[in-house]
């Protein structure tokens, strides 16, 4: 397996897999080219991020299979030095199952309050992300 930064010529490889493995049916464009990708024969994952001022929200955190610690810290690495690349200062993630959330902490997010993130200018507790938990990471 090896980690693919998005391209023009993969873009679309990438965004195929988007539609078949998740249940997001409006795909940004934007944000999947801030993605890296894991590759074996096919894409087995992705994660990316999309860009708000300083702050980047991953998003498309997805794999068809699962993969190893490791190679989740690579992935995440390499999604960090894109994002310091563009000058974003923190991720944020909105996590609802609990299995994400721990492999979140365990790559050093570390939870902040709900009070404090806003979709689309509405407060993240009046939202369907109610229950959700907001982790952040800081990037130095």
């Amino acid at each position: 397996m090896e980690i693919v930064s998005v391209d023009d010529n993969n873009k679309s490889n990438v965004i195929e897999f988007l539609k078949e493995i998740s249940l997001v049916s409006d795909i940004n464009e934007e944000v999947v080219m801030n993605g890296e990708f894991v590759y074996d024969n096919q894409v087995v994952g992705m994660l990316s991020f999309e860009e708000f001022n300083n702050n980047g929200l991953v998003r498309y955190f997805i794999f068809r299979q699962s993969i190893t610690d490791d190679l989740v810290y690579q992935l995440f690495n390499r999604i960090v030095d894109k994002a310091k690349g563009k000058g974003i200062k923190s991720l944020i993630a909105i996590v609802v199952k609990r299995e994400a959330k721990l492999i979140f902490k365990r790559i050093g997010f570390y939870e902040i309050s709900n009070n404090d993130v806003y979709i689309e200018e509405i407060n993240l507790n009046d939202t369907k992300f109610k229950d959700a938990v907001v982790l952040k990471y800081d990037i130095t």
